[in-house]
């Protein structure tokens, strides 16, 4: 009789613990891609601050790479998305 209740507690516990990571905010698709989009527009800018000319296509180029390599196997993006993206980082003056 108590294995049954001390099964049963646990159980309990377990899901009272299990519905309060359960009701953290979930981002939607959408905002996850834009929260990427706006980081690799960070990360393009801080990297690319202070290079001129050659150095500045060299790095450029190698963080676009970089940007593309990581979207490829990013869940939230097909393969459309990921080259829309790197397009409309492409086109920025940053």
């Amino acid at each position: 009789m108590e294995v049954v209740l001390v099964i049963i507690a646990l159980f309990v516990v377990y899901l009272l613990l299990r519905s309060k990571t359960s009701s953290k905010d979930v981002k939607s698709k959408a905002q996850k891609q834009e929260e990427i989009y706006k980081q690799y527009q960070r990360i393009l800018k801080d990297e690319l601050r202070g290079l001129e000319n050659q150095q500045l296509k060299d790095k450029r180029l190698e963080l676009l790479k970089r940007f593309s390599d990581e979207l490829n196997r990013n869940l939230f993006f097909t393969k459309e998305e990921s080259r829309k993206l790197i397009q409309k980082l492409i086109d920025e003056n940053i």
